[in-house]
């Protein structure tokens, strides 16, 4: 049967996945092909892949290489190399979880508001018992990506990649996913690129949960060498909108300093680094970030 959305499930952990399905298979509205890559897991994935294949259009597929271990983008990319004919991507995950209602909402939205190319759904997070711990703000019904990176900057909305619904054409006509270690900011980036044109549209009323686990890349802040490999992502994230921006002519509105506080939230949240670690990792990412004045003025201070 044909569909206009493919979901995509780049799958690994097993622990929260009968979850997921099981929020997908509950969907008012099954006009969709649910494709999950198996990142040549060392778990059983199928047999919980299984009994919903039934309920749900499913393409299988097990890698025999782990791919996400050192390129979790690479692993996005294989996965998207799945999908046959379907004009739409959601890319999700396999530990979260939709409301019944937004597959349907989705298509309602696209018919309505067809020039659109990148959709939004705005999100809670939950923890591993699946209780909500974060209402996030909700975006507006349109964002420009000055302005998404503006609030993002700011620290105004939450983003994750499971929030997301874009169109295919766009995705590869604008070089696919962007590409960061550990894909930290991949998706931030990839959306400022696939909504230059159109901005993001947000479809209101169902939710997505984003699970903060403890089992995921986000919420691993005691890794050192993570921790490390997050910031370097940040400082090239932050160097590639500046010039990405600056060859579309977009108005940036953020400062150096709202910028570097984004940057270096994820020092000041880890324990793992002493107060004089953090002190000169925040000079150093300042130096590659080329801020100059805000040198200058914690110099001062």
């Amino acid at each position: 049967m044909k569909h206009d959305l493919a979901i995509i499930i780049p799958a690994y952990k097993r622990l929260y996945l009968k979850e997921t399905l099981q929020s997908l298979a509950d969907q008012s509205c099954k006009d969709f092909t649910l494709y999950i890559g198996d990142d040549a897991s060392p778990e059983e994935l199928y047999a919980i892949v299984q009994p919903f294949e039934s309920q749900i259009d499913i393409v299988y597929k097990h890698f025999d290489t782990n791919l996400g271990g050192t390129d979790l983008v690479a692993h996005w990319e294989r996965c998207m190399a799945l999908v046959q004919q379907e004009e739409w991507i959601w890319m999700f995950s396999d530990d979260d979880l939709v409301e019944p209602d937004c597959v349907e909402k989705f298509y309602l939205y696209k018919n309505t508001h067809p020039k659109a190319n990148l959709w939004h759904f705005n999100t809670v997070i939950i923890d591993q018992n699946g209780t909500v711990i974060k209402t996030c703000n909700p975006f507006p019904e349109h964002l420009s990506v000055a302005e998404f990176f503006a609030r993002r900057t700011n620290f105004m909305i939450n983003s994750a990649i499971i929030e997301y619904i874009f169109k295919r054409e766009t995705f590869y006509n604008n070089g696919g996913f962007k590409n960061y270690d550990l894909a930290w900011c991949a998706d931030d980036a990839t959306w400022i690129k696939l909504g230059t044109d159109s901005g993001i549209t947000t479809i209101s009323g169902p939710i997505v949960s984003w699970r903060y686990s403890g089992a995921n890349i986000s919420s691993n802040v005691k890794d050192k060498s993570v921790v490390l490999r997050k910031l370097s992502s940040v400082v090239e994230h932050l160097n590639w909108v500046e010039n990405y921006f600056t060859e579309r002519n977009i108005t940036d509105t953020t400062t150096q300093f709202q910028r570097l506080k984004w940057a270096i939230s994820l020092i000041i949240v880890t324990p793992i680094f002493s107060i004089k670690e953090k002190h000169a990792l925040v000079l150093k990412m300042i130096k590659e970030l080329g801020y100059q004045r805000v040198s200058l003025s914690i110099g001062m201070y």
